[in-house]
């Protein structure tokens, strides 16, 4: 009979261990939903110095990356376009399309996320398929100097 009581008591104590951390898991989980819901999908960045602006618009689709992007820069046409990629962990990849000198390009462009500025990266770059795009993202050399700090959306 104790035998019999210990193994009810284990299967219970089991049991009961395993609904306790279920409901911990749909909480925890329900947490995450909540604190993505108070985050916006629409984020913005500026860049600004004397004489130059960058501005970047990002939405969040999904896993997605799609917004805008201008740059305004002394001694160069001003292009604005938009931009497609995604977050690779704290690192934006996307494929850049504007406008410029009445040309449409597209180039790719990086962005490295840091404590909520995007630091502007550039690197070794060739033409694939009418595209120009990074050789090796893994060479992409980011510049402190050129950060976007992010500011409210308009």
């Amino acid at each position: 009979m104790n035998l019999q009581l210990i193994v009810a008591f284990i299967l219970l104590s089991t049991f009961s261990a395993s609904v306790s951390h279920e409901e911990n898991n749909q909480l925890g989980e329900s947490k995450s939903k909540d604190a993505l819901k108070k985050t916006s999908p629409i984020n913005c960045y500026r860049y600004t110095s004397k004489s130059d602006t960058i501005l970047l618009k990002v939405i969040h689709i999904g896993e997605a990356i799609t917004g805008i992007l201008v740059y305004n820069l002394e001694g160069k046409d001003k292009n604005k376009g938009t931009i497609q990629g995604r977050m690779r962990g704290d690192l934006l990849i996307a494929d850049y399309t504007f406008m410029a000198e009445g040309i449409s390009s597209i180039r790719q462009i990086a962005f490295k996320l840091k404590d909520s500025v995007f630091i502007e990266g550039n690197g070794e770059t060739e033409v694939h398929e009418n595209k120009i795009r990074f050789k090796n993202t893994d060479s992409i050399k980011f510049n402190d100097s050129i950060k976007l700090i992010e500011i409210p959306c308009q």
